[in-house]
């Protein structure tokens, strides 16, 4: 007696629709991962803004030298002064080392030009001997401010410490007048020039990965977020 063919296949038949596949991930909503990547890229970003100030206050006091002032008067770093031709005093520190800066105003050198003096500034020590200011700076500087240009054309150094009378020569322009201040080690000035360069490459590194990352993880927000409210 033959029973009636069941619903099902037989063992060796194939069966005629698709099995069913494994259950569909859920979809990841959880925005902590965004949030982290956000936050430090937020953070990067704050540093390279500190790096960056903080390279350009190294850089502008390597090369800022404090002779003049906005308006064109002798500035902090300024010890004495004296007109071009003319004479001053001056108290300085036994073997230290000081700059001549000659100052003049703007129209009176193109921008390839140096002012000079005829001569070397003299300087009568405390003793009576003369020294002359024809050594070369540590650093040679030039810089302008208020109408002025002030630049270097000597340096010396102090053999004993008081009070020096200062001889100051005619200039190569009307309206000139010498200053005297410490001069700049080229050491350090170089190791700035260096930080300030070394500097640069930080804050341009931070910032590039501070902004990758803070971009990626706002998109990364996003999507999670849309991705929660699908499955809410």
């Amino acid at each position: 007696m033959s029973s009636a063919p069941g619903p099902y296949p037989a063992p060796d038949q194939p069966a005629s629709g698709p099995w069913p596949g494994p259950p569909p991930r859920p979809r990841r909503t959880s925005v902590t991962g965004p949030v982290w990547l956000t936050s430090v890229g937020v953070v990067l970003l704050l540093v390279a803004l500190v790096a960056f100030v903080a390279t350009i206050g190294g850089f502008v006091g390597a090369v800022r030298s404090d002779v003049l002032t906005n308006d064109g008067r002798p500035g902090a770093a300024v010890l004495a002064s004296a007109d071009a031709p003319g004479a001053t005093e001056v108290v300085l520190t036994a073997g230290e080392r000081y700059a001549v800066y000659l100052v003049v105003p703007r129209d009176a050198v193109r921008d390839d030009e140096r002012p000079e003096l005829a001569e070397d500034v003299l300087l009568m020590e405390p003793s009576g001997a003369v020294v002359e200011a024809d050594g070369s700076p540590g650093v040679s500087m030039q810089t302008g401010a208020g109408g002025r240009v002030a630049a270097t054309v000597g340096a010396f150094t102090a053999p004993e410490s008081g009070r020096y009378t200062v001889a100051v020569p005619p200039a190569d322009a009307s309206d000139a007048w010498v200053a005297i201040a410490a001069d700049k080690p080229f050491g350090p000035f170089f190791g700035s020039v260096v930080g300030t360069v070394l500097g640069v490459f930080v804050v341009i590194g931070l910032s590039a990965a501070g902004f990758g990352m803070t971009l990626g993880g706002a998109i990364w927000w996003v999507l999670r977020v849309r991705a929660r409210r699908a499955a809410a």
